[in-house]
This record gives C-alpha cells, structure tokens and sequence, in this order.
C-alpha cells in the first residue's frame, strides 16, 4: 500500500472537479479526500501501486468539457487509517493563487431539460450542472465552494440537495445547483 499527495492547478475549481476525483478514487477502490483550497486542489490518495498510477490518467481523460488540468505534482506521503473516499471540506484560504473558470451557456443536458415540459426547471432561467452555468460572477473568494458565492443565500430544496450529493447525478457537488423552488427568481418589467 502506498498514499500519495496530489497538486492540481489549472481551472480545476467550480467545474466538477472534486466530484470527479471522488468518482474515480472509488471506482478504483482507493481511500482518502479531496479538497478545494486557495491554490487549486488537493487530493490524498491510498492504495496499491498498480491502482495508484492508474489514478492521475483516469482523471486527465474523463474531467469535464471546461476543465482544464495545467500541472499535476503528486508525491508519497505516509500512510494512513482511512476506509473510504470523501470530499473534504475546504480550509480556510489565504491569497487565492487559482483559476476560477469563466461562466458558460447551458450544456446540451441543461438545455434540454430547459425545453422539457414536464422537467422540473422547465424554463427556469438560472439551470446549470458540473459543465455550465454560472461561476466566475458568483464566486466571491476561492476555494469555490457555495458558501463563497452569491449562492449562499439559497438554501437547497430536498430534490436539489439529493443531485448534490449524488455521486451518479451531473450536478453532484454543482455549487451553484438550483430549480424554480430553492432558487434565485427573476422578473421582467
């Protein structure tokens, strides 16, 4: 067994990133965390050698369409008592030295849910997931978690808390996530 540390910069924040981290290390059955911290993000990974170097390169060909990884640096740590992978909370930050990924359009996904009548953000004008929506005019300090956006003063419904916390929904751990009932509204005069 072995444990690594794992450095990645780039635009790695508010764009799914630690959700996927967290996909892969289980599936690949390796304990530890990730977190979001003023310099990009930070993973601590265990397990075997061989499942070990399969980690970095699972993650490089299936990050999301608006990440971008610009270096990774991992190194062998010592070994610890974990039984499983979580996303950690992030520390408090110092000087934010990371990228915050600029806003986009809808994806396909959203934009198809957007026209669905009988979805439940059928016309709700704020729709994102993990690969679109909002993110650099939300964010008001790094790391990128809702309680440093302007989204933190929307609590999540029942419905939007489960996608957020499940790791098979695109908008597992979507820090803008919203829909028509926990959401910001708008009005047009």
């Amino acid at each position: 067994m072995k444990r690594q540390g794992i450095r990645f910069t780039g635009i790695v924040q508010g764009v799914g990133f630690r959700p996927l981290i967290a996909v892969v290390a289980r599936e690949l059955g390796l304990t530890g965390f990730v977190y979001n911290d003023d310099a990009g993000v930070y993973v601590e990974v265990q397990g075997t050698e061989k499942v070990l170097a399969k980690f970095v390169d699972a993650v490089k060909e299936r990050k999301g369409p608006i990440a971008r990884i610009d270096s990774v640096k991992a190194y062998e740590i010592p070994l610890k008592e974990d039984s499983l992978f979580v996303i950690a909370p992030s520390p408090a930050g110092k000087q934010p030295a990371t990228f915050i990924g600029a806003d986009t359009a809808p994806c396909k996904a959203c934009r198809r849910e957007l026209h669905d009548p009988m979805n439940r953000r059928f016309h709700y004008g704020f729709i994102n997931c993990t690969h679109c929506g909002p993110r650099y005019t939300i964010v008001e300090t790094v790391p990128y978690d809702r309680k440093f956006t302007s989204m933190k003063e929307f609590a999540l419904c029942p419905a939007c808390k489960n996608e957020y916390e499940s790791e098979d929904n695109r908008r597992y751990h979507a820090e803008p996530n919203a829909c028509p009932v926990c959401g910001p509204q708008y009005t047009l005069y």
